[in-house]
């Protein structure tokens, strides 16, 4: 019975670690993708029930100016798509973060706006600085492209000091 008893026990324990390691966080952001079906003039409303029509992982968001579909979908116009996840600060200070998109996007970091480049144009960059401690903050890109005859694609880019501009690490993201 003891046996019995002890190995019901470490099975309880297993069963335990498992849960505890699903919880962990994963690297990239969940990219929504949502295949809107008409023009768009500015950040779409999507519903919350609207089920995207692509959800997938995204290591980074360093998609460059493209005339095709954008980057492992079939999405070329009046589409939005929606990051979300965690971002890994490294050291407190002042951070200026970049977007570059055709059409528009925008950042929020902590449910903050941290910077809008908004509506229709070619691949533009718009930047906008916050105050953030080291650790995990929430952080959520909106992005939507109407028409794709100029291009379309999303970069996100910061600096701070000891850190030049450069395009925002996958290290730096997770889920």
């Amino acid at each position: 019975m003891k046996k019995i008893l002890t190995l019901l026990f470490a099975l309880c324990l297993l069963n335990v670690a498992k849960a505890f390691a699903a919880d962990e966080p994963e690297p990239g952001l969940t990219g929504e993708y949502f295949d809107l079906g008409s023009d768009v003039q500015d950040f779409p409303t999507i519903a919350a029930d609207k089920k995207p029509t692509l959800k997938r992982v995204d290591k980074n968001l360093n998609f460059r100016s493209t005339e095709m579909t954008f980057p492992g979908t079939k999405l070329q116009s009046h589409f939005a798509i929606r990051w979300t996840g965690k971002i890994k600060i490294p050291k407190d200070g002042k951070y200026t973060f970049y977007l570059e998109s055709d059409d528009g996007s925008r950042l929020l970091i902590d449910g903050k706006q941290v910077l809008d480049n908004g509506g229709l144009h070619d691949m533009q960059e718009s930047s906008g600085s916050v105050e953030l401690k080291a650790g995990d903050h929430d952080l959520k890109v909106d992005y939507f492209e109407n028409e794709n005859d100029g291009g379309a694609g999303c970069v996100l880019s910061w600096k701070t000091e000891g850190i030049v501009k450069e395009v925002v690490p996958a290290k730096a993201f997770y889920h």
